[in-house]
């Protein structure tokens, strides 16, 4: 292996131009160019022996990866990148909880336990203990999120009436609380779902001492018709905020520049919220409706304020 060496200022000023390269190509989705910036990365910094740096930056392509759907270039990059650093740092602990989430997503849940596990009983890496609680329930509550919709996906492309989605909101919105909202929603959620929800909550939660666990919500808790509600309506931020939320798309400017009228007149949200749920084979009309109806309730600024989606990465700072 090859010893450590510092970086030069030559290297430095190199990844001044190449940091900035990664983070609009993972910013763009552009995964071809963050590979390619990648390899400059390697060719650049695997000589001098700055294998963790490497690995972080890797660890942020990988996740572009997975957020693209492609899960074996996701799975072999973060198996690969845990070889390659000590399971005591946050890199690695970076890297098992993505490869938890692919396998979440892809339906293999006996492959993620092992990691949720090793995620969840390490305190060595985050030191402070208020710290590391708050990491562990957000941790949770992000594979909670990750099984509540990819365990809905049903494998062929859903028809959703457009017209009908935004009708059935509006009468959701005229006529029902959110509270209402999401019981209905989370009485539509299958039985297998539900299921699956307990099973990872509770194996997550079972991986913490008594002291951690009393402050979060029990498995039981959580599979009640309102907390799952919340809990998938939740999940959804991450395939349907930037095409609602980002200043550039057409459904922003339209809110801001024309108000909630023009918005609901070209059936904006219905339409960005049903292309999200046929993109990932989603059918469950309930989800479609509820969805729309409570970004309506909420307008687009209270949505895209509270609901931003976070990567494990994203507190990284290139």
């Amino acid at each position: 292996m090859t010893n450590r060496r510092k970086l030069t200022d030559i290297h430095k000023k190199r990844l001044k131009i190449l940091e900035p390269q990664l983070v609009k190509a993972i910013n763009e989705k552009n995964l071809k160019e963050a590979s390619n910036v990648i390899s400059d990365l390697q060719y650049m910094l695997k000589p001098i022996g700055q294998i963790t740096k490497l690995i972080q930056y890797k660890n942020w392509l990988f996740e572009l990866a997975l957020d693209l759907e492609n899960y074996s270039l996701a799975e072999q990059g973060f198996i690969g990148n845990r070889k390659l650093v000590n399971k005591n740092t946050r890199i690695y602990l970076e890297a098992t909880t993505l490869l938890a989430i692919c396998y979440l997503r892809t339906n293999e849940y006996e492959k993620s336990k092992p990691l949720i596990s090793e995620v969840l009983r390490n305190d060595k890496v985050i030191k402070t203990e208020r710290t590391r609680q708050i990491f562990k329930k957000t941790i949770i509550e992000r594979f909670d999120e990750e099984v509540s919709l990819y365990s809905i996906r049903e494998g062929f492309i859903p028809k959703f009436d457009i017209d009908q989605i935004q009708n059935e909101a509006g009468i959701f919105v005229a006529t029902k609380t959110e509270e209402d909202i999401y019981k209905y929603l989370g009485s539509s959620v299958p039985q297998k779902t539900k299921n699956l929800l307990f099973d990872i909550d509770n194996f997550s939660k079972n991986q913490l001492s008594y002291e951690e666990r009393k402050f979060l919500p029990s498995p039981t808790e959580l599979i009640n018709n309102e907390s799952t509600g919340k809990t998938l309506f939740s999940s959804l931020k991450r395939v349907i905020y930037n095409s609602i939320c980002d200043p550039n798309s057409e459904i922003y400017k339209a809110w801001y520049s024309n108000g909630l009228s023009v918005v609901l007149d070209k059936k904006y949200i219905a339409g960005a919220v049903v292309a999200s749920l046929t993109s990932l084979g989603i059918g469950l009309k309930a989800l479609a409706v509820s969805a729309v109806a409570l970004i309506i309730r909420f307008g687009l600024d209270v949505y895209c304020e509270h609901y931003k989606p976070t990567g494990i990465m994203e507190s990284r700072k290139l």
